[in-house]
């Protein structure tokens, strides 16, 4: 009987990361192509009012399961990242945030 319970729980973690991996190797492409992720936790846009950068200035992210995406706008040039949710990306670091 454990050995049974074992086994699902083996093939339940199993599916879960593979599904997490595809979810990550779909939004990673999809921001590459300058597309939103698919799947969104938190979403966050902030205008910058000039007091530390440019006023205009745009950053938009998008928090899914362990990484993040992100557009900074700035004197019309747009950067797009993709990368860990838990680290500051250098917009971030700009903007104060």
């Amino acid at each position: 009987m454990k050995k049974i319970i074992f086994t699902v729980v083996k093939v339940i973690i199993i599916i879960a990361i593979v599904a997490w991996m595809g979810l990550f190797i779909t939004d990673y492409f999809r921001a590459q192509n300058g597309e939103k992720p698919l799947f969104c936790l938190n979403e966050k846009t902030v205008v910058s009012d000039g007091s530390k950068v440019e006023a205009g200035a745009t950053y938009y992210s998008c928090t899914s399961l362990g990484y993040k995406y992100y557009t900074y706008t700035k004197s019309g040039e747009a950067k797009t990242g993709f990368g860990p949710a838990f680290i500051k990306n250098d917009a971030e670091k700009e903007l104060g945030l």
